[in-house]
């Protein structure tokens, strides 16, 4: 599936596709306009050097998230080299450990990764939408009130709260929240 964001300016969607559609409907809109861009599925904003024409801005975003050639670690097993600051008991136990520091910390992440409880889920998408909403409508009557709504699971008063929001966020909060209250009922 292909990852989808939107443009947002002025607490307006004004573009919606992949990263690449997105900022040709920025520039072909208005070339100086420099909206936040986040993905649909988990709210995260992606910052764009804005400055520049269409091909510009798209040849800096495609340089900026391609891989780094600097190879650390074993990259052709797909393994990364990177810092970890532990307590020396934690080290003692992975010294311990069969196969060594690494493999056993790539066994636990494993591990937690498997275990995520639907409680985590929860709280995570919770976090996500909470931190777009600020980041959007952070200024704008009836934010508090869906902050704590949203981690009241309460549809009635996140209903309330957003009512007067944009349509567009509107929209789009609104289904996010939903997708978080299925996940209360054990629905997803």
């Amino acid at each position: 599936m292909t990852p989808e964001y939107i443009a947002i300016d002025r607490q307006n969607v004004i573009a919606r596709g992949t990263l690449e559609a997105v900022v040709q409907q920025v520039k072909s809109l208005e070339p100086q306009r420099e909206p936040m861009v986040f993905s649909t599925d988990n709210c995260q904003r992606v910052e764009i050097d804005w400055q520049g024409d269409f091909e510009t801005v798209l040849t800096r975003l495609k340089s900026s998230t391609a891989p780094s050639n600097a190879k650390r670690g074993r990259p052709k097993l797909g393994v990364t080299s990177k810092e970890v600051t532990l307590l020396p008991r934690h080290w003692e136990w992975l010294k311990q450990q069969p196969g060594g520091a690494s493999v056993t910390l790539r066994k636990l992440v494993e591990q937690a990764q498997k275990q995520v409880s639907v409680e985590e889920h929860i709280s995570t998408q919770q976090q996500q939408l909470d931190r777009f909403m600020l980041q959007v409508v952070g200024d704008v009557p009836g934010f508090e009130d869906a902050s704590r709504a949203l981690y009241r699971n309460s549809k009635v008063s996140f209903e309330k709260a957003v009512s007067d929001w944009p349509d567009d966020i509107k929209h789009f909060v609104l289904a996010k929240f939903n997708n978080i209250a299925e996940m209360h009922k054990g629905n997803q």
